[in-house]
């Protein structure tokens, strides 16, 4: 018991089948030592070389599949797997473009966010607000949201500053300004030279030059055409008189005369009402610029308030 047999002992140094022992098995030798313990570690790096390349692809695949995955919201998944290809050594340029894709991942994810965000905004009422609308417009340009979404939100700004009530100085302002282009109307239209304006018939749609006059107690307006065909168009109270941008006009609109005419014409086109004993008609006058259609259409509303 306890000591190795002489049998054991001899099969141990024999070689397979009984042969002569194998040198070097119980021996030693440095030399043999070395061998055997090279051997064994070029087997063991190989080996070491050939799982890490295999864990290398598997990370690829992932990388690959988790990018792929994105659209159902794995973003913290596709972190994990750059940052374990980061670890590995995975080629740079896949884990670049693994990078970009969840960049743009995420832009995409805000900007849904966003745009979600301005439809629940435009439906509330913190939406009258003006900071809060320009804030959100900011939010949405720098999400970088759909142009057509920035432009709701920038018309409907623009709709909010237009409608919202006036300060009292905004008033007075306003004020002052009507009763100046009132003031020039009267001035220019009481002149005997008259007020220069440009007459379209409706009918044909052709221009001729016209006059606007305006006698002395500012009771009656008379529209006088110049050069050939020279004659009244017509003459009636001050007070029966309307005027709108002929743009607005329905009736104006469906003339013929209006149809034929120049689109920039049309857009600094007025139509002016009038009413005479009981007959009402409409004349269509163009001006210079979208901005004298303006001035022209408040100086008529003003004189015909105050002759009201």
């Amino acid at each position: 018991m306890g000591t190795v047999c002489a049998r054991c002992s001899d099969m141990q140094k024999a070689g397979p089948g009984g042969g002569p022992p194998i040198p070097g098995l119980n021996d030693s030798d440095d030399d043999g030592a070395g061998l055997d313990d090279k051997s064994e570690v070029d087997a063991s790096s190989e080996g070491e070389e050939d799982n890490a390349e295999n864990y290398k692809q598997d990370v690829e695949e992932i990388l690959k599949s988790t990018g792929q995955g994105l659209k159902r919201g794995k973003t913290m998944a596709m972190k994990e797997a750059i940052s374990t290809a980061k670890k590995v050594g995975l080629d740079s340029n896949k884990i670049d473009d693994a990078e970009h894709l969840l960049d743009n991942h995420k832009k995409q994810q805000l900007r849904d966010e966003v745009e979600a965000e301005v439809n629940v905004f435009l439906n509330s009422r913190a939406s009258r607000d003006i900071p809060s609308c320009e804030a959100m417009i900011a939010k949405a340009q720098n999400a970088e949201c759909k142009q057509n979404t920035v432009q709701k939100l920038q018309t409907w700004l623009e709709e909010i500053i237009n409608t919202r009530s006036l300060e009292d100085e905004e008033v007075q302002r306003a004020r002052e300004f009507l009763k100046q282009s009132c003031r020039e109307f009267v001035l220019a239209a009481t002149h005997a030279e008259g007020r220069p304006v440009v007459y379209v018939n409706l009918d044909d749609g052709r221009k001729k030059p016209a006059i606007l006059l305006l006698d002395p107690p500012l009771q009656n307006l008379r529209v006088t055409l110049e050069g050939k065909g020279t004659g009244t168009l017509f003459e009636a109270p001050v007070a029966s008189l309307t005027a709108v941008a002929a743009l607005k006009d329905k009736k104006v609109q469906k003339c013929k005369g209006f149809k034929e005419m120049e689109e920039g014409d049309a857009e600094c086109a007025v139509a002016v009402r009038y009413d005479i004993s009981k007959t009402s008609g409409v004349i269509c006058l163009v001006e210079p610029t979208p901005v004298r259609r303006d001035r022209l259409i408040e100086a008529v509303i003003i004189l015909t308030t105050a002759c009201s």
